[in-house]
């Protein structure tokens, strides 16, 4: 064997080596992928196609997942942990495993910017999406994917909407109260 084929067959199994690592690593993130219910909708075949196009992230506590302010060019599906949600550094919710943060920019034709801060409270892992991206899918994958992401506003919706439902029966039960004069004698 001369120290071409030599070179030639360490090249090749290094390539063999690497094609191998990156499957593996694909497989990886579409097997955690699977138990996030976020992706629930997505047959295997499709989420495989979004698994190779995503990102995740693994985060420490207190680090942020979004910037109130920033451009949303992304949006985030937090697999595991938990993250709290702050508009004006005020807490207004909170983000669990399976949610997804900054999906609205999927449904408009401008740019939009991130109307809060999600910062992560403990370990977490993130998959992240860009928009570019789900700009290019077509057919079965794009149905997919409007699918889980429309069943993630709605579920925010009936959220908002179950709060101020509450928030209209504790209103209603302040105003159904009497008001007892106070006589302050002299």
């Amino acid at each position: 064997m001369s120290e071409t084929d030599s070179i030639t067959n360490a090249i090749q199994a290094s390539l063999a080596n690497f094609t191998q690592r990156l499957e593996d690593v694909s497989s990886d993130r579409f097997n955690e992928m699977r138990k996030c219910s976020f992706f629930d909708p997505f047959p295997s075949k499709c989420l495989a196609e979004i698994a190779k196009v995503s990102e995740v992230k693994t985060l420490v506590a207190g680090q942020k997942i979004t910037s109130e302010g920033d451009t949303m060019d992304s949006f985030h599906v937090l697999m595991y942990g938990t993250a709290t949600v702050y508009v004006n550094n005020k807490i207004v919710g909170a983000i669990k495993s399976g949610e997804c943060i900054g999906e609205g920019t999927f449904f408009g034709n401008q740019l939009f910017r991130r109307s809060a801060t999600v910062i992560t409270d403990g370990e977490a892992i993130v998959v992240e999406i860009r928009k570019a991206v789900v700009d290019k899918l077509e057919g079965e994958i794009k149905s997919y994917m409007d699918k889980a992401l429309l069943l993630a506003l709605f579920g925010k919706l009936q959220a908002a909407n179950k709060k101020i439902g509450e928030l209209l029966q504790e209103k209603e039960i302040y105003q159904s109260v009497p008001v007892i004069p106070l006589f302050i004698q002299e």
